[in-house]
């Protein structure tokens, strides 16, 4: 009794959910458990009546028979008729007598089956005198008729339907039964499950304020139709990965208070045609059901890609799936209080049928962060582990541009599991700096072992590219300068870090990051006197950039304005521009000139450079070989080489302060 409350005291009490349904925990059903426990008690009926292992048969004549029988051996006897007066009899010998030689060796602890036998007699009055003399136990002609329900017909059943219970469990699992293919796979989910709002979601102030429209009118649909207005029936939310267009559809959902009915775009397609176009049918008829209401569909492009890009013809099972969604958003029934939410990175792919008004109204671009969103973006993450008073937001806001959404918020957690391998209480600024490093440039592999001439050579190399981009004003400004392997630099590398957002670039800037490119080389051939395969990623980089100021940026001045290649399409996609067949050979052959001529001059820019600064390449390869990694802090210090940031704000105190003691 005192087991059974102390049971009572420990069952917990499940937490009460008002009036929404108490979803059940997946598990195996009764009825499963049912069937498997039949099988069971069916399968250990037949040992125990049948026995278990296997028992050695004798076959005896009719003679041995009625032999046995005489000498009282026969314990049991079973007759199964064959015909007039013939019967099989099968049972089992009596124990042998003490002083019996086929007495059967036994050991202690085994039991002696008895042994079995079996014959075929002629049933004639002696015999049957015979058996009724003697006290053998007879059982009744019907025995047979058991013995091949039993284990002839019985285990068959028990197979076909083990084989049926299995395929039909299956069906159901993989497919919810063979007639409801065609169903949607949406799931529905409550507002109040989704538990995301405007407030969590950081540096997308125009993106949540032209989608919080949409929002009104769910709310309050009433006041948009009085005035006639319509809402969009459907809003494509367009961005980067990470930049939080399924989180945004989130937070509308659950700030209207409607039902969601969220899918994948691959969702739709199956192996079975016409399988795709029914989902969708099923699941604009579930969101009619439940209107007002919001249908997302993430990574539409699976399923909405233009009808026109593809190579050769034909009607597949994907177009017929888009076909379906066409006709269900804006088709001849109407479905007002459904709006649609879609999401890709791909809207270039997409059909243009889908992206008309009445589909697809506007579009929603998540575009990455700024600065200022960076900043938001990491306070809302740094929320969640513990950072201490040395972690400055707004530095790592400043150095992480490009970052998304979900970059930042690996960034916090990398540093998180850094400080807990570190056995520290809080994150630090060092472990910031190290999960933004690790985010950006990939993981130290300190466990590359480089000779002393490799990593002299990497010294120098990177000595190159950090003396360059320090001595010329208008390079992207050197973070960090390291002979340590770090993601996909199999030898060292110099990180540059823009101090603010870039979002075009001078023909200046691009000469001096041409410059910056072939210090490694320049710098081999000046303190080495040799050079090595280690700028073969600086030299493709180098002509990239040079084929698209000639070709794309207009850049040359022999070329001019003239856009010669378009090299920013993604190569599955059609080509608008020129190919290089509608260019001529002349003028192929003027951009080859202006290509290596910008290459040649980028690479003597850089041999000038080091060559006024020999002495300060050869100490700050020194120093690299000493520490490996040098922060540009460090590098200045050691060369001597003023910080313009920090000249031009004493400059500016010292000009405040003059005018305050002329006033």
């Amino acid at each position: 009794m005192s087991d059974e409350k102390n049971n009572e005291k420990n069952k917990v009490e499940p937490p009460s959910s008002g009036n929404r349904p108490v979803r059940k925990e997946p598990g195996r059903s009764p009825k499963a458990a049912l069937v498997w426990l039949v099988i069971m008690l069916i399968i250990g009926g037949l040992f125990l009546f049948k026995g278990f292992g296997s028992a050695q048969t004798r076959e005896i004549s009719q003679s041995q028979f009625e032999t046995m029988l005489k000498s009282r051996q026969i314990a049991t006897a079973v007759l199964v008729s064959e015909g007039d007066k013939v019967f099989t009899v099968e049972g089992t010998l009596a124990a042998a007598p003490e002083n019996s030689k086929e007495k059967p060796e036994k050991s202690k602890n085994t039991k002696v089956r008895p042994q079995q036998y079996r014959t075929r007699v002629v049933y004639t009055d002696a015999l049957n005198e015979l058996l009724g003399f003697t006290n053998v136990q007879i059982n009744s002609n019907n025995a047979g008729v058991w013995n091949f329900v039993l284990f002839a017909l019985l285990p068959v059943v028990i197979i076909v339907g083990m084989i049926y219970f299995f395929s039909a469990r299956q069906m159901r699992m993989g497919g919810h039964g063979a007639m409801e293919f065609g169903k949607s796979r949406a799931r529905m989910i409550p507002p109040d499950e989704l538990n995301v709002r405007f407030d969590d979601i950081a540096g997308a102030d125009e993106a949540k304020e032209e989608i919080s429209e949409i929002v009104e009118f769910l709310k309050d649909p009433i006041r948009f139709q009085l005035i006639g207005g319509k809402i969009p029936r459907g809003c494509l939310l367009v961005g980067n990965p990470g930049t939080g267009k399924t989180l945004m559809a989130k937070a509308v959902a659950c700030e209207a208070g409607v039902p969601f009915f969220s899918i994948s775009g691959s969702d739709f397609v199956e192996m079975f045609v016409g399988v795709g176009a029914s989902r969708v049918r099923d699941m604009f008829d579930q969101a009619r059901k439940n209107t007002p209401c919001l249908i997302f569909i993430d990574e539409i492009d699976a399923v909405g890609r233009s009808r026109f890009s593809g190579w050769g013809g034909g009607h597949d099972e994907r177009e017929q799936t888009l076909n379906a969604m066409l006709v269900e958003m804006d088709g001849l029934e109407s479905r007002s209080g459904v709006i649609v939410l879609a999401a890709t990175n791909r809207p270039d792919v997409l059909d243009p049928a889908l992206l008309r008004p009445g589909r697809f109204d506007r579009q929603v671009v998540m575009d990455l962060p700024d600065i200022k969103g960076r900043r938001q973006i990491l306070e809302v993450h740094a929320k969640k582990i513990k950072t201490d008073a040395t972690v400055d937001l707004d530095v790592i806001a400043r150095t992480t541009p490009g970052f998304s959404g979900a970059d930042l918020a690996n960034l916090c957690n990398e540093a998180a599991l850094l400080a807990a391998r570190r056995n520290k209480e809080a994150v630090g600024e060092s472990e910031m700096e190290e999960a933004r490093d690790k985010v950006s440039y990939g993981t130290e592999r300190r466990s590359r072992k480089l000779t002393e001439h490799d990593r002299k050579l990497t010294a120098v190399h990177e000595a190159g590219h950090a003396l360059v981009a320090l001595y010329n004003e208008k390079c992207t400004p050197v973070h960090k300068v390291t002979i340590i392997p770090r993601g996909q630099a199999y030898l060292g590398a110099t990180f540059t870090m823009p101090k603010e957002d870039v979002y075009s670039r001078s023909k200046g800037e691009l000469i001096a990051e041409m410059a910056m490119t072939m210090g490694g080389r320049a710098a081999e051939e000046l303190l080495m006197q040799d050079i090595s395969t280690g700028a073969s990623a600086d030299i493709r980089h180098l002509s990239a950039l040079a084929r698209q100021m000639v070709c794309v940026y207009g850049m040359s001045d022999k070329i001019g304005p003239w856009k010669c290649a378009d090299m920013t399409v993604h190569p599955h996609l059609r080509i608008d521009g020129p190919t290089p067949e509608e260019i001529s050979p002349e003028t192929q052959k003027e951009i080859d000139l202006e290509i290596r001529a910008l290459v040649n001059q980028a690479l003597a820019d850089a041999r000038k450079c080091l060559t006024d600064h020999k002495e300060q390449l050869q100490k700050l390869a020194d120093a690299l070989l000493e520490k490996e990694t040098m922060s540009v802090e460090e590098i200045r210090d050691l060369l001597d080489i003023p910080d313009p940031d920090k000249t031009v704000q004493s400059s500016e105190t010292e000009s405040a302060e003059n005018s305050t003691t002329d006033a």
